[in-house]
């Protein structure tokens, strides 16, 4: 796991405590990648550093390895490469990333190794959107909705279309990092966009009907200037790219006014989510629409 960060001191401990406290069958190697801050981020560091190689923080896991580094980088998406090329990731460890001001819930660890466990063909996973302010009080929880693979490639997900994929809360397997091919450092606000495009390619975002992170929103985050994240995504898209997104746009458009269930599960507009059974003790995995339905 890893979390990119520069001048994050506000919200840094929050976020670390969020990963480090977690609990269950599994072990974690945890690094942090910082873009050599100035406001006393890199001596919280430091301290969490001593923490987990003394007695001061016992794990709550298997295995605890927490690791950082500060040098300089051109963006969050280079931070977010040069931190998991520090951890030797191989095709069946799980991988994610969570940014300085946001946390993982409690249980979230345990609750993606026991999903992988019960559908191993799953390599990409992810949870219901949860929003923090930014105190820290969770303010939002969206309605669980599928992400068709169909609309992820066509790249319709930018919230003009269809709604974001949230990162926080994404875990996907070392394998699909290496087909997909990593991060593209080239981006400095659609990183996240253009790297769900090039999962869908080889597998589907299976969402668990769970909140597994929150994102925080507060004042300069690097993601408030939405404007420049989309001319962003249409820059990065070729000219078939963006044919694609038009035709794909105008048939799933066709099949929702008014809506047309069967249609739009035959065109492919249906993805996986995962649903606890609580008669059963068990998840079941169901295939939903890119909506909610009340």
């Amino acid at each position: 796991m890893v979390t990119p960060c520069l001048n994050a001191g506000r919200f840094i401990d929050e976020t670390i405590l969020s990963v480090l406290g977690q609990a269950g069958d599994f072990e974690i190697h945890y690094h942090v990648q910082d873009g050599r801050s100035q406001d006393g981020t890199v001596l919280r560091l430091a301290a969490w550093s001593e923490r987990t190689q003394g007695r001061g923080l016992p794990p709550l896991c298997r295995g605890l390895r927490f690791s950082f580094n500060s040098a300089h980088d051109t963006g969050l998406y280079d931070a977010v490469a040069r931190g998991f090329s520090a951890l030797p990731v191989r095709d069946g460890d799980v991988l994610t990333w969570l940014n300085a001001s946001d946390r993982l819930l409690p249980g979230a660890f345990q609750t993606v190794a026991d999903l992988l466990d019960r559908f191993p063909e799953t390599q990409w996973i992810g949870g219901r959107v949860a929003r923090l302010n930014e105190r820290g009080n969770l303010v939002f929880i969206e309605d669980v909705f599928a992400y068709p693979t169909k609309t992820l490639i066509a790249g319709l997900h930018d919230n003009r279309h269809l709604p974001f994929v949230q990162q926080e809360g994404c875990f996907w397997t070392g394998r699909l990092w290496r087909l997909a091919g990593g991060m593209d450092c080239r981006f400095q606000r659609a990183g996240d966009f253009d790297l769900w495009r090039r999962f869908a390619m080889h597998a589907p975002l299976t969402v668990v009907n769970s909140v597994l992170a929150t994102f925080r929103q507060h004042t300069g985050q690097l993601g408030s200037d939405i404007a420049s994240y989309h001319a962003e995504i249409d820059r990065s898209l070729t000219k078939e790219a963006t044919a694609l997104r038009a035709t794909v746009w105008d048939e799933y458009r066709s099949l929702s006014s008014p809506k047309d269930l069967g249609g739009l599960a035959r065109c492919g507009y249906v993805g996986p989510v995962l649903q606890y059974v609580e008669t059963k003790h068990e998840w079941v995995c169901l295939s939903r629409f890119p909506f909610a339905l009340r």
